[in-house]
């Protein structure tokens, strides 16, 4: 974070702070020189009710779990060799975005914090302040940036291997990305205490260590991102199961892949729904695809469709899919995640296939 950025933050919680107190706006001081060898970026210095206080802080550009307790390491090894006297000395962590997370630990442990969106904790004898605002574009993509694209893959090749170590090579080829977008991924998730490490260097290995923190926040980024387009056609005279068949024999001619999504792919893993009458599916689109469409006799409709068909650009999407029985099928955390984005009783289903088979 550039000298600008930080300068713009300090005013912005200088003010935060006036706004809700009502008082004067913080002084912003020069850091004295620590007793110890940490010394804190800026110290502010305010007066509410007759009480001196210092806040002693530290800027970061984004904050996750991991970054959260090494930042408490830090201040409460500043403050117990630094000289406050006359002041009710408070941590504050000042950053971009402080991950939801990374705010509940900094909360249970007293040490303040401010981000760009305004969201403020400060706690000291006498004084509480907290203030939440809405999620920012800006602060979404800073937190979620794992949940898309190639670290999407890797995060999928993470949690297919459970709680066995594996090393960042390993992952890559399983995710079908390069080394360098593993290595970033796996980083970012120990950041957010997702995946512990073992080593270091070429011989650096990490396992799986949270995954019901890590499925939570992929569950809430999924039900706030817009849907995949889907294409919905209909096949005349097609019972539910007849028309899945009829889609793996054309798929096998027209040498098209796909996998059973959606409501089809959890009722595949974890039955859940008395009745289902659309078969939900991707499949990589162009030329082999309009072939096998044609072949199973499907048409495009508006309304009463049967077939719903999301068009991939690569097989590589479908590299988690499995073969259940004479059907392929995205695998239970792919299909977990489409539900949550289906309509009707599908985030009810979700729930029975998270508990049924994700076990997190």
């Amino acid at each position: 974070m550039n000298g600008q950025a930080k300068d713009v933050l300090v005013e912005k919680l200088a003010e935060a702070l006036a706004d809700i107190t009502g008082g004067e706006p913080p002084t912003v001081c020069s850091p004295e020189e620590p007793g110890g060898q940490h010394r804190p970026d800026a110290v502010l210095e305010a007066s509410l009710d007759g009480q001196r206080y210092r806040l002693v802080v530290d800027f970061k550009q984004s904050v996750f779990p991991r970054d959260a307790r090494e930042a408490l390491w830090r201040h409460r090894n500043s403050l117990n060799q630094g000289g406050m006297a006359g002041h009710e000395a408070m941590p504050v962590l000042v950053a971009e975005s402080i991950s939801p997370g990374a705010r509940d630990l900094l909360r249970k442990e007293r040490v303040g914090y401010f981000d760009g969106d305004g969201n403020l904790f400060i706690a000291a004898r006498g004084l509480y302040l907290r203030l939440d605002k809405p999620e920012s574009r800006k602060q979404s993509r800073a937190v979620n940036n794992v949940f898309s694209g190639q670290r999407a893959q890797v995060l999928h090749a993470v949690w297919g291997r459970e709680r066995d170590w594996f090393g960042v090579h390993e992952i890559a080829e399983r995710a079908g990305v390069s080394p360098a977008t593993a290595s970033v991924t796996l980083a970012a998730l120990e950041r957010r205490e997702w995946v512990e490490a073992r080593g270091s260097g070429p011989s650096k290995e990490r396992r799986l260590a949270n995954p019901g923190a890590l499925l939570d926040s992929w569950a809430a980024y999924q039900s706030s991102a817009k849907p995949k387009a889907v294409r919905h056609y209909y096949v005349r005279s097609a019972a539910y199961a007849d028309l899945q068949r009829r889609l793996d024999d054309a798929s096998e001619r027209t040498g098209v892949r796909y996998e059973l999504a959606g409501i089809s792919a959890g009722q595949v893993h974890a039955p859940y729904l008395s009745g289902v009458s659309q078969v939900a599916c991707r499949a990589t689109g162009g030329k082999p695809l309009q072939a096998m469409l044609e072949e199973v006799g499907a048409r495009p409709v508006r309304e009463g469709w049967n077939l719903g068909v999301q068009e991939l650009r690569a097989d590589d999407q479908l590299r988690f899919r499995q073969r259940v029985g004479d059907l392929w099928v995205a695998d239970p955390l792919q299909a977990y995640l489409d539900l949550l984005q289906s309509g009707g009783r599908a985030k009810e289903m979700a729930q029975h296939l998270r508990a049924e088979k994700l076990g997190a």
